[in-house]
């Protein structure tokens, strides 16, 4: 019913007890040389396949450097740009204060160079006025020491009668 077992070892009984031994020994040697070439390419084909996925790691962890350094330059322009932008509006901006702050100085020196021409008008009028004032009445005194002069002039020429008939004395 079932077949019978082969044996791969020669039994004694069909050829000589050294002869098989060595012919099992090349066969066996024959075999081993076969698995350890096999083997060596297994072991050749694995080392290139860990070969190749350590310089595909190597490769891809360089490609992630050299994107983060591309990233940091990026962000690193970017903050530089943004802040000359920040001191150039800064600056402007200061620029603008420094000369609104001159206009208003400016503006503060007008109104108070035209106050004081003001004032000093005004000065100049009140003493202009006193000036006036006093030239007239020094010509109304000397208008009046001058009609004043002809008549003391008279009085002294003129006697002056008085009721008890003395003579005017000159009260000069």
């Amino acid at each position: 019913m079932s077949a019978p077992t082969q044996s791969t070892t020669p039994t004694a009984s069909t050829t000589g007890s050294r002869d098989w031994t060595r012919a099992r020994s090349e066969e066996l040697r024959a075999l081993t040389d076969d698995e350890d070439g096999v083997a060596n390419v297994k072991r050749a084909e694995k080392r290139k396949r860990k070969q190749a996925k350590a310089e595909a790691e190597e490769q891809a962890r360089q490609e992630r450097e050299e994107a983060a350094r591309q990233v940091r330059k990026e962000v690193e322009r970017k903050a530089r740009a943004e802040a000359e932008q920040r001191a150039h509006t800064e600056a402007e901006w200061r620029a603008k204060e420094e000369a609104e702050k001159r206009a208003r100085e400016d503006f503060a020196k007008l109104q108070a160079e035209r106050q004081w021409i003001t004032e000093e008008k005004a000065h100049l009028m009140v003493e202009d006025k006193r000036k006036a004032e006093a030239e007239c009445w020094a010509e109304v005194a000397v208008g009046k020491q001058k009609a004043g002069e002809p008549a003391k002039k008279r009085a002294r020429e003129e006697p002056v009668a008085g009721s008890s008939g003395a003579q005017a004395v000159d009260l000069r």
